[in-house]
């Protein structure tokens, strides 16, 4: 029986163990902005890291949930673990979901046609089960990683990490590389490149006035807001893969006032540094077409482009030759979507990202992951690392 088989069988051994903790994580809430339920998450995936020999830490943060830092195998830095010892691989999570509270009692998990369903089970928690099996089969001697395996979880990295992203910073700084466990490509690829991910924020103050009496003493703030909307929209580059989408629009008091004030929030998704400069120039330079009417422009690059360099090249044609020993093609391709693996990979940490559970339905209610997957992603991983030769 070849290694990457072997591998396959223990983990389908597991098989048990794996459901009961995918079950165990989607029926705690955990929504970016509740740190209540997002702290309970850190307290039961911690738990399940030690109780699979892995070294934990909490990385207490009082804005946002707790994030967590685990060595598995007990393979801290400096410890020699693993031929190669020193620098650890990083694999990368996040313990929080778009679902607010309440949704696990409302849509709770539950097993239908070979798939787990419930709030999370794609994004991520299932990448979470993931890293618990490998702490498990590190500490029962089933693989030996060629480096020391860090694991780090944000808590906030739905809503872009505000709070965990330094602490993820300074420990991607101290790995070779970095494996994401967020879900796959649509096929089963990993995600080589993703797109930067921006917002731009747009407020009008206008001036109120009747807007049956005496509509011309005031300034509408919402059609100023419309006409800069559509100048934005305008910024789109389909050959360079640049949108723009206006997600957010606010303003106005009442039917019959001239609406005082207006707000949008766009969001702006760029394939390159210089798409997102070109768009970020063109916004601040806006001016008002009425120039009785304030306009406040506010611009922010929330996730860096993720570029697929020759080190990442590298990762993903060690990946793919670690995946055909377990049984399967690893292709790869780009989403839209931004991580936490972005900000690792503008430190110039090589990221290979999207090597979660094959599943569907991200941050819709029709969420769901294969269980048949689950065995052969974490044989496919265990290979990896024991014999990945860094990027």
């Amino acid at each position: 029986m070849s290694r990457g088989r072997e591998l396959l069988s223990y983990f389908a051994g597991r098989a048990a163990e794996a459901l009961d903790l995918l079950r165990r994580l989607v029926a705690v809430d955990s929504p970016t902005s509740d740190k209540a339920g997002v702290d309970r998450l850190g307290a039961l995936v911690a738990s399940a890291l030690r109780s699979a020999g892995a070294e934990v830490t909490v990385l207490a943060q009082a804005p946002a949930g707790n994030a967590l830092l685990a060595f598995l195998g007990a393979a801290s830095p400096g410890s020699g673990a693993g031929p190669g010892g020193g620098r650890p691989a990083l694999l990368l999570g996040h313990l929080d979901t778009v679902w607010p509270l309440g949704e696990a009692e409302r849509r709770p998990f539950r097993l239908e046609g070979g798939y787990a369903r419930g709030p999370g089970v794609y994004d991520m928690k299932a990448g979470i089960v993931l890293c618990v099996l490998l702490a498990r089969a590190l500490r029962d001697g089933s693989f030996r990683s060629r480096s020391p395996v860090a694991c780090f979880f944000s808590s906030d990295e739905e809503a872009g990490s505000p709070c965990s992203r330094p602490r993820l910073e300074a420990e991607a700084r101290r790995c070779r590389y970095v494996l994401g466990l967020e879900p796959c490509m649509p096929d089963g690829g990993a995600k080589t490149t993703r797109k930067g991910v921006g917002r731009v924020i747009l407020e009008v103050t206008g001036v109120p006035a009747h807007a049956g009496i005496d509509p011309e003493k005031g300034v509408n703030a919402i059609e100023e807001l419309a006409a800069q909307v559509l100048a934005v929209k305008l910024l789109e580059d389909a050959s360079s893969g640049t949108t723009l989408h206006a997600g957010i629009i606010s303003g106005g008091v009442a039917k019959n006032v001239v609406a005082p004030n207006a707000r949008a929030e766009i969001d702006v998704r760029v394939a390159a540094p210089s798409e997102w400069r070109r768009v970020e120039s063109a916004v601040l330079n806006l001016r008002a077409r009425n120039p009785k009417a304030r306009l406040s422009v506010e611009a922010a690059l929330t996730h860096p482009p993720m570029i697929r360099t020759e080190a990442v090249a590298s990762l993903h044609r060690q990946a793919s030759r670690a995946a055909a020993e377990v049984g399967f093609d690893l292709g790869e391709g780009s989403t839209g979507g931004g991580s936490d693996g972005s900000y690792c990979a503008a430190l110039g940490v090589p990221v290979l990202d999207g090597l979660g559970v094959e599943g569907e339905g991200a941050h819709a209610a029709t969420e769901r992951v294969r269980l048949d997957r689950i065995a052969p992603r974490a044989a496919f991983l265990a290979r990896l690392l024991e014999t990945i030769e860094g990027p």
